[in-house]
């Protein structure tokens, strides 16, 4: 059955071995992203490993570094943040003179706050993702005093001049995540990505500088990678998933989805297995078909096994299959 999404699974470029490579292959999946180690976020060393998974028979649709794109000086404003924004646009050079056009940015300071990992009361035993915001608020500053939004939005306006340039002249879309957990202020840091509306916000922000700064509007080189974890972690305070999917997607901003279900909204919830938690995930799966989407979609975190019940493959692989399962559900009823 042919299809417009692309399942996809990550590969780290630490960890591209061919028996990895055999795995993907065995379960179907020809596309993934690469999440490239500081060690290996070179010239050499990208086209080497991009090439590597490619004759494997890979289609690398994404990449990035987590090190680099989610770094501290960057969002904070420190005194290097420069530096790290060179280091940010040179990898982007090298990932698209490699031939891959879509990027990372996410505004959370390299946190994706969480209070345990341990099984919960909807992980069915298995060691999963908690957050619970009571806990978290009692937390002091994490980089030892407060940032406001006013602060943690102009640094983000500052990034977006100094990128979207080589944006334009590599061709790269930037997919930005939003923040998780997807609360206002924690940490002494407040969060600007938490809604719907914020991403509104954001991408009519980057058109402005797009033409700002005179770089056209063939293209909006700022998107989105849509996290269903954390519209249903934020619940009606970040949007309803279902009608901000089909309209960011009608807008073509959307460049990758990550398919995440949670046992409830904030202040508290369990990351859960796709039939777990409170959202139907085969409605979102219809949106995404009913709308044409023909970006990639990603099972972003799973349920962590033990090596006794099969450790990550294990967890990934069932995950991964019950999505696929509901995208070809999706689309025999279309």
């Amino acid at each position: 059955m042919e299809t417009l999404m692309k399942p996809q699974m990550g590969i780290n470029s630490d960890k591209a071995t061919d028996d990895y490579l055999r795995y993907l292959r065995q379960m179907n999946i020809s596309h993934c992203f690469v999440m490239f180690s500081n060690e290996h976020s070179n010239y050499e060393d990208v086209n080497r490993i991009l090439e590597r998974v490619r004759k494997a028979g890979l289609t690398v649709d994404d990449a990035g570094n987590s090190h680099i794109y989610k770094h501290p000086s960057i969002q904070l404003g420190l005194e290097d943040r420069d530096e790290w924004i060179q280091k940010y646009n040179d990898l982007n050079r090298w990932i698209a003179g490699a031939g891959v056009h879509v990027g990372y940015a996410t505004w959370d300071t390299g946190r994706v706050s969480t209070s345990w990992w341990k099984a919960g009361e909807h992980t069915r035993g298995a060691v999963g993702r908690i957050v619970d915001m009571d806990e978290i608020y009692a937390r002091k500053p994490a980089f030892g005093k407060e940032y406001d939004y006013d602060t943690m939005w102009g640094n983000f306006e500052y990034f977006l001049r100094a990128v979207l340039p080589t944006c334009k002249e590599v061709g790269m879309k930037l997919a930005l995540h939003p923040c998780d957990p997807p609360a206002r202020f924690y940490e002494g840091c407040a969060s600007i990505i938490i809604s719907g509306d914020d991403y509104r916000k954001a991408l009519r922000r980057a058109d402005e500088i797009q033409q700002e700064l005179g770089l056209g509007m063939d293209e909006h080189y700022l998107g989105i990678k849509f996290c269903c974890g954390c519209w249903l972690e934020g619940g009606k305070q970040f949007g309803n998933v279902l009608e901000d999917l089909a309209d960011f997607v009608e807008q073509k901003r959307v460049h990758i989805v990550h398919f995440r279900n949670v046992s409830g909204t904030l202040p508290y919830f369990e990351e859960t297995l796709l039939e777990d938690g409170y959202m139907d995930m085969y409605k979102i799966m219809e949106v995404l078909v009913k709308n044409n989407y023909d970006g990639t979609v990603y099972v972003d975190h799973v349920l962590r096994y033990d090596e006794a019940t099969g450790g990550e493959k294990t967890s990934f692989a069932y995950t991964t299959g019950y999505m696929k399962g509901l995208m070809a559900a999706a689309y025999h009823q279309k």
